[in-house]
């Protein structure tokens, strides 16, 4: 495995890994840090549409830290602007791997796709919530900038509402369903062949931005005990009726992306994990 792909691997890995895990957080003051380690492995296309994926395993930090304003747990690590009872403004992030050309087929002889950050505000708004708190909706609204972080260069915009329903019990689990629209320069970095790259398999297509596609997303997480904790997630995109969907860069109109984590916990801190003992 490369080295630019196991670093990037890390950083996708816990934040999956944040992204899952955890247990309901109650009211009162509580210990800010719990940390642990573990072992993680994620299966994920090499970008939206491709028929080819990397596979990967390698070790994960799992943290949780509950700050004023600064918070990493459940649901990935996050900066609350305005962290209100009914609605919250956070800024967030996601991460898309290295894509080398020379591994993908379908973009042999292009240049290859560096790692992309998407970093920006979003709105989370609670719609209900059960009289024990335990089966939760909300509706999201994110909105993010994305970065390529090789040259550190804007390249588009994505924007990604989606409506979550939540469930706690001795498990955690999470569906998050939504579209997911990007702008011109985002769709073009990923399925655009220009001139000089077009072959007589692969023609000129020229992107375009608008509709990218809609998103499920499933989670599931459990404590066992003080000190172990697993997660799973799935994601499958569909890209039928997207914008760029006859690029000849597309391979297949969907893509599934799985993994799990298995983390031991340093210093269990109670209230995170009380809800999920077996």
């Amino acid at each position: 495995m490369r080295a630019h792909h196991r670093k990037a691997l890390a950083a996708v890995l816990a934040g999956c890994h944040c992204f899952v895990a955890g247990t309901l957080v109650q009211a009162g003051e509580k210990p800010r840090w719990e940390l642990g380690a573990g072992l993680g492995y994620l299966s994920v296309p090499h970008y939206r549409g491709s028929d080819q994926r990397h596979e990967y395993v390698a070790p994960v930090p799992y943290i949780r830290y509950r700050g004023e304003r600064l918070k990493v747990d459940r649901e990935g690590g996050r900066y609350y602007f305005v962290d209100h009872e009914a609605w919250k403004l956070d800024l967030s992030a996601a991460f898309s791997f290295p894509v080398d050309s020379g591994d993908n087929r379908a973009r042999a002889g292009m240049p290859g796709l560096d790692p992309i950050l998407e970093i920006g505000p979003g709105l989370r708004w609670f719609l209900y919530a059960g009289a024990d708190q335990r089966f939760r909706i909300r509706a999201a609204f994110p909105v993010r900038l994305a970065v390529n972080l090789s040259g550190l260069q804007n390249t588009g915009w994505v924007f990604s509402p989606y409506l979550q329903f939540r469930y706690f019990s001795t498990m955690e689990t999470a569906v998050s369903i939504g579209p997911i629209w990007g702008t011109e320069k985002y769709h073009a970095y990923y399925y655009q062949v220009d001139g000089g790259f077009a072959t007589a398999s692969r023609p000129e297509y020229d992107a375009r931005g608008g509709y990218s596609g809609f998103r499920v997303t499933l989670t599931n997480s459990h404590r066992i005990g003080r000190h172990w904790w697993w997660g799973v997630f799935a994601r499958y995109d569909s890209l039928s009726g997207a914008v760029f969907e006859d690029s000849p860069l597309v391979k297949q109109r969907y893509a599934v992306t799985g993994g799990f984590a298995l983390s031991y916990v340093f210093n269990p801190v109670k209230e995170y994990y009380e809800d999920q003992l077996e």
